[in-house]
């Protein structure tokens, strides 16, 4: 196979970023990687550095593909000077309330060769605003980061939220204990820290069951985090709150994952799940996660729409 060179623009510099894993998965699928830290470069030398670091990594390097990860609050013409030199692509992950306050990303998708969304009606939306050539395209896992590990004492509990802090988590941490059930929720606004990489995977081993609520769970049809697919990969039972009745097509219902709309669902599973019941979904949905979720095979797709 002819070498591909990729240019990553993201942040490939910070412990926890999926661009990390999708860099890795490149190079697993024989790409030469060029990563660039927009944001450092934003943050410490400016606009001009970055756009013109950008047209310098362009001329030298000769990337066939420049995969943009979002990139918010980078000049919309720096992918449009980059689309003169290679095939460019926009990869959002963000849901339309987020976008909404980055506008610049929906101008990056417009400047660049394709570009893609994580949520069926969040393509629809890039499309309404001019975007062309905008695909459905899902998260995917890591399996060397995010996989089964010994549990660990500390992390111990029945049910475990990994996520930042919104009203409608707390009003299900709240239900749950008010219930008896022994939760332990990790993130900004519940703990003063992060769990990222290998401790996400050790409170994913030390837990009977992860709850699973995006930040818009009621409003993207086909949508989900790549918080789930992560669950779903180190091995553990997850409980995902689905009000659109759309990911069933993903992760089947009872056998995969464990699909809830409301409280009283969610205490009617944790009442009539066994615990070998959860051990059983839990190997089906990591062995579905890894059969067509990983980064690698994201990136394959990725580099097959733009045939490079």
């Amino acid at each position: 196979m002819t070498e591909r060179k990729v240019c990553l623009v993201g942040v490939n510099d910070v412990p926890g970023s999926t661009n990390i894993s999708m860099v890795n998965a490149l190079l697993k699928l024989n790409c030469t990687v060029i990563p660039v830290n927009y944001r450092t470069i934003l943050a410490t030398m400016g606009k001009k550095a970055l756009r013109d670091y950008m047209e310098y990594v362009q001329r030298k390097y000769q990337p066939d593909f420049t995969l943009f990860s979002k990139c918010n609050g980078m000049e919309t013409q720096i992918v449009d000077m980059c689309s003169q030199f290679s095939k460019t692509w926009l990869f959002n992950m963000d849901p339309i309330q987020t976008i909404e306050r980055c506008p610049e990303v929906v101008e990056h998708a417009k400047n660049a060769h394709f570009s893609s969304c994580t949520g069926i009606d969040i393509v629809e939306w890039f499309k309404s605003l001019g975007v062309k050539n905008c695909y459905h395209i899902i998260q995917g896992t890591d399996y060397e980061v995010f996989r089964p590990v010994p549990a660990v004492d500390k992390y111990v509990t029945e049910i475990s939220f990994i996520g930042g802090k919104t009203e409608e988590r707390d009003h299900f941490k709240s239900f749950l204990e008010k219930e008896g059930f022994k939760v332990k929720f990790y993130g900004l606004g519940y703990t003063g820290f992060q769990v990222i990489d290998g401790d996400f995977a050790k409170v994913c081993a030390s837990s009977t069951f992860m709850l699973s609520m995006n930040t818009v769970n009621d409003v993207h049809k086909d949508y989900f985090s790549n918080r789930l697919v992560r669950y779903l990969s180190c091995g553990v039972c997850t409980l995902h709150y689905d009000n659109t009745g759309t990911l069933n097509k993903y992760f089947e219902d009872g056998k995969e994952i464990l699909y809830f709309n409301d409280e009283n669902h969610l205490t009617y599973l944790m009442d009539h799940i066994t615990l070998e019941e959860a051990g059983k979904i839990a190997l089906r949905g990591r062995e579905k996660v890894l059969g067509f979720l990983t980064w690698e095979h994201v990136m394959s797709k990725i580099l097959e729409i733009a045939k490079v």
